[in-house]
């Protein structure tokens, strides 16, 4: 079998989901590749909650008709933009509603290998199909750059996994649990691993787990000093949050890498801090060294102001983030992927999201270091898909 396609999106998640609509509001043909949401429906803990507060949990169509508070109307479901946490299976529930309504279909289907052609590029699917296209994108998400430290990378499955991979929570129970980490990711998978009846232990560098303030109501006053944005408040959080296009075009690159790597940094939702505080054990100012596997258990050599020691552990879950890599996409033909000018590790990219190579364009939090932090998390979709849809033709 064999297509010739104007656009391919390769990619349904949020950044996919949301060009796509804009791609159909505008009469543009297009394929979109990709089971909606695959990451968020077969990855994530069950009983996850969003960390963004519900108004800035929307997927995007250019009309704002098919908001997440359009949804809980049309369903008949309370909605209020803040105070109120958003369950992973409403949001998946949305997102549903949102592709039936804005999209369309999909086909459900992963490019196996993208390369380069004089008329645009050919794609090698899964499924043993093949296809053409005039112009990609990539909006893939941030599995292919899931990072584990080196100090723990030499530990084989399923001694080690990463955070992303956990889903089902209660093949835990009753096994002691280690947990790399002190951001979101960490320590709503401690809770979640409590719950479900496992020994967990969070293992932190820093001094203290910093946790988000409950939303309170704020004066007209308080909110022009620290303006509410998508992603914190503030009025550098506002401009980070609103003005991609400004991150990219003012600051030096070794700045944008930085700020993009470390801002909006390892912290905790304020409604998770009564399910981790007395219920899970938590060890502060801890590094972890060297880790083995012994017989059926794993130790970590752990360096902590008290000097060395040694924790032994079931499972170690990595909750460590993850690092922009352009050779972790490897669906890329090597000849592809050579092609594409870089900023350090990351695809160089256009003020429209395209690459070096023409037609080829590449959103979400693989443009995190060019377009700062917000592309790393599903409010950039708001500037990612208007841009690039303008762009295609």
């Amino acid at each position: 079998m064999h297509s010739v396609e104007n656009t391919v999106i390769v990619g349904s998640g949020p950044y996919g989901l949301s060009l796509a609509a804009h791609l159909r509001a505008a009469g543009r043909p297009f394929l979109l590749l990709g089971t909606p949401l695959e990451a968020w429906r077969q990855h994530m803990p069950e009983g996850m909650i969003l960390k963004s507060e519900p108004f800035a949990s929307n997927l995007w169509d250019p009309k704002r008709q098919f908001t997440l508070d359009k949804y809980c109307q049309a369903q008949g479901i309370p909605y209020q933009p803040t105070r109120q946490p958003l369950s992973l299976a409403r949001f998946l529930d949305y997102a549903e509603w949102f592709r039936q309504s804005a999209v369309g279909e999909s086909r459900e289907n992963k490019a196996q290998r993208i390369r380069r052609t004089a008329a645009g590029f050919s794609l090698d699917l899964c499924d043993g199909t093949s296809l053409e296209a005039r112009q990609i994108v990539l909006a893939t998400g941030h599995m292919p750059f899931r990072f584990i430290p080196p100090e723990l990378d030499g530990l084989p499955e399923p001694f080690c996994t990463h955070s992303t991979t956990i889903r089902d929570t209660r093949r835990y129970a009753g096994r002691d649990v280690s947990i790399v980490g002190a951001g979101q990711s960490a320590l709503e998978c401690a809770a979640l691993l409590a719950e479900a009846g496992a020994k967990v232990r969070l293992i932190v560098r820093k001094s203290q787990v910093q946790w988000n303030g409950r939303p309170v109501p704020r004066s007209l006053l308080q909110r022009a000093l620290k303006p509410e944005s998508g992603l914190a408040t503030g009025w550098r959080e506002l401009a980070v949050a609103e003005w991609p296009r400004c991150f990219r075009a003012f600051l030096p690159v070794a700045t944008r890498h930085r700020i993009a790597a470390r801002s909006f940094g390892p912290g905790g939702a304020w409604w998770l801090r009564e399910r981790v505080e007395g219920r899970v054990e938590v060890h502060l100012s801890h590094r972890i060294r060297a880790a083995t596997v012994a017989g059926d258990q794993v130790r970590l050599r752990v360096e902590s102001p008290k000097g060395e020691g040694e924790i032994i552990t079931d499972h170690v879950i990595a909750a460590t983030g993850y690092r922009i890599n352009l050779d972790r996409l490897d669906y890329l033909d090597p000849k592809l992927r050579a092609e594409i000018a870089r900023e350090l590790d990351a695809p160089k990219l256009s003020a429209g999201f395209q690459s070096s190579v023409p037609g080829l364009f590449m959103i979400g939090i693989v443009s995190a270091p060019i377009f700062g932090p917000v592309t790393r998390f599903m409010f950039g979709a708001k500037h990612a898909a208007p841009i690039v849809a303008r762009q295609l033709r």
